[in-house]
């Protein structure tokens, strides 16, 4: 295969053709862009190196079998210049962080958050809707997703606007970001050491991160801020794309729209069709640690394999019609949010979130319309796919929240902290799922 290279600009304008194409013509293909890779296209495919992590790994330092030295490996290709958390570990590390962290975002610690996502969804669409005009990605899309994980890990909410900006523009690829995100690392590692030094009363995951012991010794300072780093960039940039191409869907097709408006019960459908459809992470890596085959393919050890979760979520054999977005879609078992072991940790907050900005956007702003001739999306999409600029115009309408001078959101209620603190601690010792099924692998595609 020649020139394909998923960071290129061409890739970032006609992926759903390049994808289609490669799935038809050669579907586990190779290219000698980033000194060489697997790139694997059709959902089954995908699917089956996702649920094997022992052959397809995620660590940084692999040394396949057979093979005389080690090589690089990780989640990205090319690899990051810095280990991504338990995202770039295997077991039993990745399984540790996983059955540490997955209480803090059960599907039931998020169902008793969702009356405080409700306020953070109003107190983004208050900010703007006396205006009747705003930048759906600097004022909608990227503030929601920073202060909610800002809030839920426990961090000072004062910092969303530093943090969901840097993490913005570090995705793509913004001139300077590679320095903003080692200050923001840099401002992590200070608020944790502060953190550790003064606990709070009502514990929270960075709480959790830092008493946590591994192999019998207290977890390093800088291992819990990586964590912390991980979880960042995993909940924020991703909803961010995924947010700001729902409202310009939905803008662009009235009669979608029109549709969700006058029946809001259709919403938690037509968010996993949207997470489907648009797939805002691009795809992941992995390293093949032996010889293997994906369908007839044969895949050789420390082969670097690129997963490409958008061409799967488009693939016909397992959607009908992939190329059309059906907000009735049954039986969607996308895999937006990869699938196993590293099935993202955040997958029931992302769909939480996108359901309750898009149910209060259509009830306050029901005429929202994106003027398309500013739309600017990212010129390459290697990791995420989103957009830098989305001009939007709407009805002007009342605040029907409590604001305050600062620009920062009422703080959440201590008996919703308590409760949820309370929640993290039975699910761990209850034995909460390590393993995150997928929809398909275990429940119902519409949570």
């Amino acid at each position: 295969m020649d020139g394909f290279d998923h960071h290129s600009e061409a890739f970032a304008r006609n992926w759903r053709h390049e994808y289609a194409r490669l799935r038809d013509e050669e579907p586990v293909s190779r290219t000698d862009a980033h000194g060489g890779y697997v790139v694997v296209t059709r959902y089954d495919h995908v699917k089956q190196a996702l649920l094997n992590p022992r052959t397809f790994v995620c660590r940084r330092e692999v040394t396949p079998k057979g093979a005389p030295e080690a090589v690089v490996g990780g989640v990205t290709i090319p690899t990051n210049p810095f280990r991504m958390g338990m995202m770039e570990m295997d077991p039993p590390d990745a399984t540790f962080f996983r059955k540490l962290l997955v209480p803090w975002f059960s599907a039931r610690a998020v169902e008793a958050a969702e009356s405080h996502l409700g306020d953070l969804v109003t107190w983004c669409l208050d900010r703007v809707i006396t205006s009747g005009r705003m930048d759906v990605v600097d004022d909608l899309a990227n503030p929601l997703p920073a202060l909610i994980m800002l809030d839920l890990l426990g961090l000072p909410m004062q910092n969303w606007s530093k943090y969901g900006v840097v993490l913005h523009q570090a995705a793509y690829r913004e001139k300077g970001s590679a320095r903003q995100i080692a200050w923001l690392q840099g401002d992590l590692r200070q608020v944790l050491t502060e953190r550790r030094d003064h606990p709070p009363e009502i514990s929270t995951p960075v709480d959790a991160l830092l008493g946590a012991e591994h192999d019998g010794r207290p977890l390093p300072l800088d291992v819990a801020a990586e964590m912390v780093f991980m979880l960042l960039t995993g909940g924020i940039d991703t909803s961010t794309g995924l947010i700001a191409h729902a409202v310009c869907y939905l803008s662009a097709h009235p009669e979608q729209r029109d549709r969700l408006i006058a029946d809001p019960e259709l919403i938690p459908g037509a968010a996993d069709e949207m997470l489907r459809y648009f797939s805002p992470g691009t795809g992941v890596a992995r390293t093949a640690v032996e010889d293997t085959e994906l369908g007839d393919a044969p895949i050789r050890a420390g082969e670097r394999v690129f997963l490409a979760l958008g061409s799967a979520n488009g693939d016909p054999d397992e959607f009908a019609e992939p190329d059309r977005l059906e907000l009735t879609r049954e039986a969607n078992r996308h895999l937006a949010f990869g699938a196993g072991l590293h099935r993202c940790l955040g997958a029931f907050l992302a769909k939480a979130e996108l359901v309750l900005l898009l149910r209060e956007t259509l009830r306050r702003m029901p005429d929202l319309h994106v003027d398309e001739s500013g739309v600017r999306a990212y010129p390459t999409i290697p990791l995420i796919s989103g957009f830098q600029a989305m001009p939007a115009t709407f009805t002007p309408g009342p605040v029907v929240g409590p604001m305050s001078g600062a620009n920062v959101p009422p703080p959440r209620a201590e008996r919703l902290r308590r409760a949820a603190a309370e929640l993290a601690t039975d699910g761990a010792e209850s034995g909460e799922e390590v393993w995150q099924p997928t929809d398909h692998e275990a429940v119902g595609g519409h949570r």
